[in-house]
């Protein structure tokens, strides 16, 4: 499995896995296990980068069942947390990070419609972090671009986990998910279910995938997004 302090490249499709020892991904936005205030990251590595606050869309918390529950975000100048009601089993987020454009070989967080750009793109992430497993990791819960694990019981180490990929609640066939970051030469392509069967490994993993579809307005050229699924193995 690669370290997470690797740098990892980025990419359409991507599934990433951290060891115990730690991990690192292109550009994401997640929310950590440990808690009770579970901080909200984004960025390369397992600490996380500043952010603007503003990107944060929603936060969400489920009950085991699936029944939402209470969450207070609290943000600070560069990042926030999340506490949820004790009976949360999963946690869900919506990050937008904005609009990018290229202009002059630089990428920079605005829109196409920017004097000189050539491209443009609109990020928007979305995470889902585990806290106890149940009916609920293999309920869709309703975020645009999302992981589903098949089984509500909790993985053990060397284990495969099998998952489903939706785009707009429908299964997305032909998504490529990598076992342990873009340098996989073996990277596992999902069904025409959406479905991926993936090998994890003691301690904290990430599963990750990415699609991009067209934008309908001047401000960029695609939408690019990215989910995630954050989980301990024992």
């Amino acid at each position: 499995m690669m370290n997470i302090m690797n740098v990892m490249k980025s990419g359409v499709a991507l599934c990433l896995l951290w060891g115990a020892s730690g991990s690192a991904w292109a550009h994401d936005a997640w929310i950590a296990i440990d808690g009770p205030a579970h901080a909200v990251r984004y960025g390369h590595t397992a600490a996380g980068d500043p952010y603007d606050p503003a990107k944060i869309r929603q936060v969400r918390a489920w009950s085991a069942n699936g029944d939402p529950v209470a969450v207070a975000v609290e943000r600070s100048a560069d990042g926030a947390t999340a506490t949820p009601a004790s009976d949360a089993a999963v946690l869900t987020l919506d990050f937008d990070n904005g609009y990018w454009s290229r202009v002059g070989g630089q990428s920079r967080n605005e829109a196409r419609t920017v004097t000189g750009a050539a491209e443009g793109t609109q990020s928007l992430k979305y995470g889902k972090t585990v806290l106890s497993w149940g009916d609920v990791v293999t309920r869709p819960l309703g975020q645009p671009l999302e992981l589903v694990a098949v089984s509500a019981t909790a993985p053990r180490d060397r284990q495969k986990v099998n998952v489903q990929v939706l785009h707009e609640g429908r299964p997305l066939a032909g998504a490529r998910v990598y076992a342990g970051g873009h340098d996989d030469e073996a990277p596992v392509t999902t069904d025409a279910n959406g479905r991926a069967a993936i090998e994890v490994h003691r301690g904290t993993q990430m599963l990750g995938v990415a699609h991009s579809v067209a934008h309908d307005g001047p401000e960029a050229d695609r939408v690019n997004l990215s989910a995630n699924l954050l989980f301990k193995v024992e």
